[in-house]
């Protein structure tokens, strides 16, 4: 029990002084968290400020998957009607090695 106490012990003195130096590094470095995220633009949404607007992207994707239904309609009315294909060369068949003498 003595044992692992003092591991214990160890263990956590090692990572409260990792921890103690994580802080001072930080603390030292002029640049921090807190202007990174300040530093994004707040002015109106629009394509030149590169921000992204949700609802534009819905009726971007919405008018996309409107245009691919009517195409795929299309698609649909023609192969009901049916197709009429027309072979006007074919290849030689070679014959298979498994196929001899059969």
């Amino acid at each position: 029990m003595r044992r692992t106490r003092g591991y214990t012990n160890g263990v956590l003195t090692v990572i409260a002084v990792v921890l103690g130096l994580n802080v001072a590094v930080n603390l030292g470095d002029s640049r921090s968290i807190l202007p990174a995220a300040v530093a994004q633009p707040t002015g109106p949404e629009g394509p030149d400020t590169g921000l992204i607007s949700a609802a534009e992207q819905r009726k971007v994707m919405i008018a996309e998957l409107r245009r691919l239904s009517v195409r795929m309609e299309r698609i649909e009315a023609k192969l009901n009607s049916g197709l009429s294909v027309k072979v006007t060369e074919m290849p030689a068949m070679k014959k298979d090695e498994g196929d001899k003498g059969n």
